[in-house]
């Protein structure tokens, strides 16, 4: 019990490290994005964020599924979603700290605040996406649900 325990700690620090790297690739995309709608297009900051946003997300999940949480069960497109859902929070605490910042303190340099509004959403972001997004368990659930309603109705015909 120990060793498994053991084991599973040392996969989500790997796990960690490797998000880590993946975030911030995808934080580049999210705030490279961002700082072109928002300087060279000149589209309002809190619309930006969410253009932006969509860039990050894309970028995160197709780097989460490649280097980060592999061989999981569930079809691509549900955790497509899954990605996609859970990664609102995200885009909601950019909002509030960039909101807060710029309009709340004053805070001129929208970048810089993009950055901290980033960096408060790591940790939640991970762990949605370990205990939520990639955890094949919901999938499996799900499954034998529909597997014992599927028997449940083949016992009503016969």
């Amino acid at each position: 019990m120990r060793k498994l325990s053991h084991r599973s700690a040392h996969k989500t620090a790997n796990q960690l490290v490797r998000y880590f790297f993946v975030g911030g690739t995808a934080a580049v995309v999210d705030i490279g994005a961002f700082a072109f709608f928002s300087q060279a297009l000149l589209i309002d900051y809190r619309i930006a964020v969410v253009f932006a946003f969509s860039f990050g997300v894309l970028a995160n999940f197709s780097l989460c599924n490649w280097l980060v949480f592999r061989g999981k069960l569930s079809p691509l497109w549900l955790v497509f979603v899954r990605h996609y859902l859970s990664s609102i929070s995200g885009l909601v605490a950019n909002e509030i700290v960039m909101i807060t910042l710029v309009e709340g303190f004053q805070f001129e340099r929208l970048i810089l605040a993009k950055v901290i509004g980033t960096g408060v959403a790591f940790f939640f972001n991970f762990a949605i996406k370990k205990f939520y997004v990639y955890n094949d368990a919901f999938y499996k659930r799900s499954r034998n649900r529909q597997a014992s309603i599927k028997t449940q109705r083949t016992k009503r015909r016969t």
